[in-house]
């Protein structure tokens, strides 16, 4: 995205924010700020302990103490100690707490109501799936940053870790044992070589200082103007972060600005996910192979026009 076009995007989510009360005490009915009725919805569900509480509610711990301490000071939470772990605590709500709750949630629920109650049937649905999807989008970029995850040009000291996250996700997925596919292409241990030509890159993802995934272009044989998207593949070490979506991108904008004018694919009917991902990118079906890949295996065949 252009930078104009995130600030316009933050701009919009600073005004949710604020019409949502966040920035205020009064909104939920009470004089909770919003960290403590967060605790109260979440011990609602579950008694937790400080800790979990702020790795869920992505606080720090000492923030997280001083809403518990004044929590307790109101007689809205009980606190039970651990016989083995004397320092450790659990927190549920009390019957006093659970009123409180229900008077938020019940304040909420009526605010809520009065926001869509302009909106059609469908732009309701619209509102909760991107909401949803964007809240999924935000956790993993937040995992993401925590992790010190970067992308970067493979190198030569790369190409044997790289070689190892793709042979370890054909055994993952139960489809190391078919022919014509990039398992067993003769330059998979020396993949920095072969993405040194022109008009070719092969980018690795590193996080917490270890290569954990990757994937590359090259031009596509016999198709002027198209290049090929190739070995995208992660640890599964790091599946359910977004990793593949953000690479997915990042190749994307580096083919575009390579100029190339169209991005294509091939992959295994057994990979769905993967297929679905590509789809929600742009990538069509196609109706047979384009240019000479050599891997006569793969039985999907994807374009993106960029």
């Amino acid at each position: 995205m252009k930078k104009n076009e995130v600030r316009q995007f933050r701009a919009a989510l600073r005004e949710m924010v604020r019409e949502l009360g966040m920035l205020s005490r009064k909104s939920s009915g009470t004089a909770l700020s919003p960290l403590q009725s967060h605790i109260l919805i979440e011990l609602n569900s579950k008694p937790s302990g400080a800790t979990e509480l702020a790795v869920r509610l992505c606080v720090e711990k000492a923030s997280m103490s001083r809403a518990l301490r004044s929590l307790m000071e109101a007689g809205y939470l009980l606190r039970e100690h651990d016989d083995q772990d004397g320092r450790a605590s659990t927190f549920r709500l009390s019957e006093t707490g659970q009123q409180r709750l229900l008077f938020l949630e019940e304040n909420a629920d009526r605010f809520t109501e009065e926001a869509l109650a302009s909106s059609a049937e469908q732009e309701v649905a619209d509102f909760l799936e991107t909401i949803t999807r964007f809240s999924g989008s935000l956790r993993n970029a937040r995992r993401q940053r925590e992790a010190g995850m970067r992308f970067r040009s493979i190198e030569a000291r790369d190409n044997a870790a790289i070689a190892a996250i793709i042979r370890n996700s054909f055994r993952d997925n139960k489809i190391d044992h078919l022919e014509g596919v990039s398992l067993h292409d003769p330059e998979l241990e020396r993949l920095s070589e072969v993405y040194s030509q022109p008009g070719t890159g092969y980018w690795v993802a590193e996080a917490n200082g270890e290569i954990i995934g990757g994937a590359g272009i090259a031009p596509l044989a016999g198709e002027e103007g198209t290049c090929e998207m190739q070995k995208l593949y992660f640890s599964r070490d790091v599946k359910g972060m977004g990793m593949g979506r953000r690479m997915i991108a990042f190749i994307i904008a580096q083919a575009a600005d390579m100029g190339y004018r169209a991005c294509y694919l091939e992959t295994l009917d057994e990979l769905k996910d993967a297929v679905r991902l590509y789809e929600a990118f742009g990538f069509r079906h196609l109706p047979e192979r384009l240019g000479n890949t050599g891997h006569n295996s793969c039985g999907i065949c994807m374009l993106r026009t960029l």
